[in-house]
């Protein structure tokens, strides 16, 4: 499944196609195996992540029930553990210096 995420704020925004992880294995797997280009992904039902395995940074977005983004981790190195007390969602690409959300931004999906 795909999706649209767009940002409700004044100023420069990201938005993007992501590909939704929703199921227990792909959830699981999240962009582990992929490489820099991959489209970002939606993991559902998460609030906690990590990046064992992984052969690039990412940048993570950990998001609450109602949207508002909780908490940001920009470049998050291979072989770390993070998580979010009260998110329901994680949003996760390949990292670059590009825009990306920020602490408090509500998103849509």
């Amino acid at each position: 499944m795909s999706a649209t995420v767009v940002r409700h704020v004044r100023t420069p925004t990201w938005s993007g196609d992501v590909r939704v992880l929703d199921t227990f294995s792909q959830r699981l797997r999240g962009l582990l195996g992929t490489n820099a280009s991959t489209l970002p992904v939606l993991i559902c039902r998460c609030s906690s992540i990590h990046t064992v395995g992984m052969g690039y940074p990412i940048d993570v977005a950990f998001v609450d029930g109602r949207g508002v983004v909780c908490g940001v981790h920009r470049g998050l190195m291979p072989g770390k553990v993070v998580s979010c007390h009260g998110a329901r969602c994680v949003l996760e690409r390949p990292s670059h210096s590009g825009i990306w959300v920020r602490e408090s931004e509500r998103l849509e999906f």
